[in-house]
Order: structure tokens, then C-alpha cells, then sequence
């Protein structure tokens, strides 16, 4: 029997030499998988940012506002044993939220004059990783097995905060 006969030069394969990964990777890797395995989150890695963001829309949502309201807010619901897991960022804070279902044209109503914003279905959030960041940071800490408070619960406290001021 013949041996097949190549009609072209086969290219020698180059394989990479394997590098471990930098150690802020392993740390956000680590961090995503606490994130995931402790609340369900499905967080994400962002690479460029060297930081995690979690999806919004299906195991949470997401409502923003200036900090100085977040923290009327965020103690309002503590008095009602709503309070969950803040996300502080800059001038802003990030209340997390049970997933909203199809959002009704008027929840947002009167709020956006004071600076609230949801972030809505498809949308990213970012989250503290365990690295000392400083532009993201827990105000409040998710607990394992935390009910999240309902986005109307949060909305209606921002109502309330808004009108006695």
C-alpha cells in the first residue's frame, strides 16, 4: 500500500508558550466565581476595566441615584427591614433590586428629575471585586441568602424621601 501523498507542505503549529494569568485577573476570576456560587449573580469579567459587572434583568436590577438621596433612602429601608445590598461610586449610589418584570411607563415618573435612573433589562452594573477599588465600593454588603428588596419598594421610598424634602 501507497502512503497518502500530501499535495502541499503541511505548516508547523506554533504553540504559545503558557504564562500564568496576572494575578488582578486571578483575583477578579475568584471574585466572580463568590459572586456567582453565593447569590446567583451572573457576573462578568471586564477585562479592559479590570473590573466585574453583574447583568441585570433576570436575577437582579439595578437603581441608581445621587448618594445623598441613596442614603436617606438606603436607611428608610432599613427602618422597614427592606434594605439590601448599595453599591457606592462616585457621586452615586447603586441600589440592587429583584428583577423588575416588563417595566410600566410610569414607574420612573417624577423620579428622573432628581436624578434616579434603572439601568433596565440587557444593562450592566459594576460590582466590588475583592481588589481595594476605590471608584466601587460596598455601602452595604450582600449577606448570603438576602431577599433583595422589590424596585417599587426602592421607588416608593425615593417618592416619599423626595416629598418630605
Amino acid at each position: 500500500m501507497n502512503a497518502p501523498v500530501l499535495k502541499e507542505p503541511s505548516l508547523p503549529v506554533l504553540i504559545p508558550e503558557s504564562r500564568p494569568a496576572p494575578g488582578w485577573l486571578r483575583d477578579l476570576m475568584t471574585a466572580r466565581a463568590h459572586y456567582e456560587e453565593q447569590f446567583g449573580w451572573p457576573t462578568t469579567v471586564q477585562i479592559a476595566e479590570q473590573r466585574l459587572a453583574v447583568g441585570l434583568g433576570t436575577a437582579l436590577d439595578a437603581i441608581t441615584m445621587p448618594a445623598a438621596l441613596g442614603e436617606q433612602v438606603h436607611a428608610q429601608l432599613g427602618i422597614a427591614m427592606l434594605a439590601g445590598p448599595v453599591v457606592g461610586h462616585g457621586p452615586d449610589w447603586t441600589f440592587l433590586t429583584q428583577p423588575m418584570a416588563p417595566m410600566r411607563p410610569t414607574f420612573m415618573v417624577n423620579l428622573v428629575m432628581h436624578g434616579v435612573r434603572y439601568a433596565g433589562t440587557g444593562a450592566y452594573t459594576v460590582i466590588p471585586s475583592v481588589r481595594a477599588d476605590q471608584d466601587w465600593q460596598w455601602v452595604s454588603e450582600p449577606r448570603r441568602n438576602q431577599m433583595l428588596p422589590s424596585p417599587f419598594a426602592v421607588a416608593a421610598t425615593v417618592r416619599r424621601v423626595c416629598v418630605a424634602h
